[in-house]
């Protein structure tokens, strides 16, 4: 079932709370999986690549997001679920992109992050598995990841005295991005 996105506008203390691992992998966890899948799939304006469970309320490492080998086509992207996930080494090699974020909407930032990272997770019957992501699949877990330990975009913008940008129409009706001044 889709779920409201709990957002930063909201002041709902739980994006902000460490999540707690998954230690019971039965309905619920499916029910969770789902709900998330459900919510990442219905983010069209704009779409989502990732979800974590806090961003709806629930406070369990958990989140989905779509995400391909690095020798696949990032196209034909499927929603795939990680259970309590952790980044096992992150790669001497940083790169700056433009994250946003569902739960700080119309927000945009300039984030410098580790280029790859070696990944370990549980899959929903609580099988473990590695794996090694570069590129946009390991920005999306790292976004995630901070997801459960309470911090946003917005943080790693600020901590690294980045740029924010908020979207705007213009006359025609195009988005364009607008710098904003920090207070």
């Amino acid at each position: 079932m889709k779920r409201q996105v709990i957002t930063t506008a909201n002041e709902d203390k739980r994006l902000r709370q460490v999540s707690k691992e998954v230690k019971s992998f039965d309905k619920n966890l499916d029910q969770l999986i789902i709900d998330l899948s459900e919510t990442l799939e219905a983010q069209t304006d704009p779409p989502g690549l990732g979800i974590s469970a806090p961003q709806i309320g629930v406070l369990k490492r958990v989140f989905v997001a779509k995400i391909v080998n690095n020798r696949q086509n990032l196209s034909g992207k499927k929603v795939k679920s990680f259970v309590n996930p952790k980044i096992i080494k992150f790669s001497q090699k940083e790169v700056t992109i433009l994250e946003g974020c569902l739960s700080v909407p119309e927000l945009y930032g300039h984030v410098i992050r580790p280029a790859e990272l070696d990944f370990e997770s549980q899959n929903k019957n609580g099988r473990k598995t590695t794996a090694h992501y570069k590129g946009l699949p390991a920005r999306i877990i790292q976004h995630e990841i901070d997801h459960l330990n309470g911090i946003l975009f917005i943080d790693h913008v600020h901590d690294q005295n980045g740029k924010m940008f908020k979207v705007e129409k213009d006359k025609k009706g195009q988005e364009q991005f607008i710098e904003l001044a920090y207070a």
